[in-house]
């Protein structure tokens, strides 16, 4: 396994590379009022993260009073950056088509590959609140999936492996997250009512549509990113951490399921982010070897 710098060094510049590639998005027509200073943002963290000396000045006097606090940091950042580049995704895909979304096509797959609409057919036809609840549960269970092995994995003291499945998963965010800004699907929720029949009176139903309603980023369907980031740490967990991996590929089943089951995702966003998922993972080594050669 290569090390825990190999791996740093990969991440920073797949993270620079994602900012060049999603900041593209200000120049278009329909870019914002304050335009120039996302692309500022964008801007500043791809200095900070290609030149070394520019980080070091950013985090130095984080290290020489707090070294331990320092490492943490260093190793948790850019993950924890995720929720706030998933918030202007909504602001990026309308500056490049001025709100207007792909759900037309992904429509016609549905069609064409289930003979229907699964994301509106799956709860009419299993409207069983026990199935309901187990399914919205692993559905916003996402971010334990995401998280927690990250978690075990730095508690143990395994940073190579911290840092390897970090660059797996931040390359699958990323991959879906340029679908969300250059072709962006809404998703069922948005077009049609939520699934009922009973179903709606759970507790994991309800919470789930609350965490929905109060940090969904519109356009971010198209592949399921839930999905694809919940595969690709399930993946990477039958890797680098065999015992809890059954417990993850159970989770992100009934993520997957739950993500059509609950009328969140087309049948075709699951498919397709599972499958994204897997590639990623497979060729993940390689981008990293790409990203991080000396230049």
């Amino acid at each position: 396994m290569a090390s825990a710098d190999f791996w740093r060094q990969a991440l920073r510049r797949l993270f620079a590379l994602y900012l060049f590639i999603s900041g593209l998005a200000l120049f278009f027509p329909y870019r914002p009022a304050a335009w120039w200073l996302l692309a500022a943002l964008h801007a500043v963290g791809i200095i900070l993260l290609l030149s070394p000396r520019a980080s070091a000045v950013a985090t130095g006097w984080i290290g020489d009073r707090w070294p331990r606090a320092a490492r943490v940091l260093r190793d948790w950042f850019l993950l924890l950056l995720v929720p706030f580049l998933y918030s202007e995704l909504a602001i990026l895909n309308v500056a490049v088509h001025n709100g207007r979304y792909f759900d037309d096509v992904i429509l016609g797959w549905e069609e064409q590959l289930f003979g229907g609409q699964p994301s509106r057919a799956l709860a009419a036809q299993f409207p069983w609140l026990p199935l309901s609840e187990f399914l919205h549960f692993s559905y916003i269970a996402y971010y334990l999936i995401i998280y927690g092995p990250f978690l075990l994995l730095y508690l143990r003291g395994r940073a190579d492996a911290h840092q390897r499945a970090a660059f797996a998963v931040m390359l699958t965010f990323f991959a879906h997250y340029v679908f969300f800004i250059y072709f962006p699907v809404q998703g069922p929720r948005y077009l049609f009512a939520a699934p009922t029949g009973g179903i709606e009176d759970g507790f994991m139903y309800q919470l789930a549509h609350r965490i929905l309603e109060a940090g969904s980023s519109r356009g971010a369907a198209f592949p399921s990113s839930h999905v694809g980031v919940a595969f690709a740490q399930t993946a990477m967990s039958f890797m680098l951490l065999k015992r809890w991996a059954p417990l993850l590929l159970i989770l992100s089943t009934g993520l997957a399921v739950g993500a059509v089951y609950g009328g969140f995702h087309y049948a075709t966003d699951a498919v397709v982010g599972f499958g994204y998922a897997l590639v990623l993972v497979l060729l993940a080594p390689v981008f990293a070897r790409l990203l991080a050669r000396k230049t």
